[in-house]
């Protein structure tokens, strides 16, 4: 299936088993606040890049009456959830070079204390109902940097779209602080 306009397109694929099984496990932290708004998701690698897409429904808001669109909380919460998502799926089938050496374990120790964003830029270019959208996450650059403490960095571009012609995307920077086998998890 695909959504969106020539400029904001997603295309959604079939997710097997094991992909709803790691999605399932992945949005744990949320369902206890009633925010999984990510509903099936898959990864795969795409040349140099890893890319995530996902579909979305959001039945009510966490913090405010429905608006009926999809606003910047929407974004950011929608982001972490595919972007959780399609690292833990990275990790699992070794598609980032720079985290095979990770396991499922390794990440989900890390994955709330230690995925920092450190940059977000947003752009809304038309509304996007928020009962069904559809996102691509693409995972770039990934850098490992010891300045002060052992980190990966993370490049990042989001597009999200609705049946509709809603559109909305950004650039991200995450930093995974503490990497399995460095000095700052005590491993070594």
């Amino acid at each position: 299936m695909t959504t969106g306009s020539p400029a904001c397109t997603v295309s959604i694929v079939e997710s097997p088993a094991e992909d709803i099984e790691l999605l399932a496990r992945t949005m744990r932290p949320y369902v206890s606040k009633g925010t999984v708004y990510l509903e099936r998701a898959r990864a795969i690698r795409r040349g140099d890049t890893v890319v995530g897409t996902g579909e979305f429904g959001i039945a009510e808001p966490c913090y405010i009456v429905d608006t009926g669109h999809f606003n910047a909380v929407e974004f950011n919460i929608s982001f972490n959830q595919l972007f959780y998502y399609t690292v833990a799926a990275a990790i699992r089938d070794k598609l980032i070079p720079e985290l095979a050496n990770w396991t499922l374990e390794d990440y989900w120790e890390r994955q709330l204390p230690a995925i920092l964003i450190t940059r977000l830029a947003s752009r809304f270019r038309r509304p996007i109902g928020s009962r069904a959208y559809t996102a691509e996450l693409t995972i770039g650059r990934v850098e490992f940097r010891n300045r002060s403490r052992p980190v990966f960095v993370v490049q990042s571009h989001i597009e999200f779209a609705d049946a509709t012609g809603g559109c909305a995307s950004g650039d991200i920077e995450i930093v995974l602080l503490d990497p399995p086998g460095t000095c700052g998890d005590g491993d070594q």
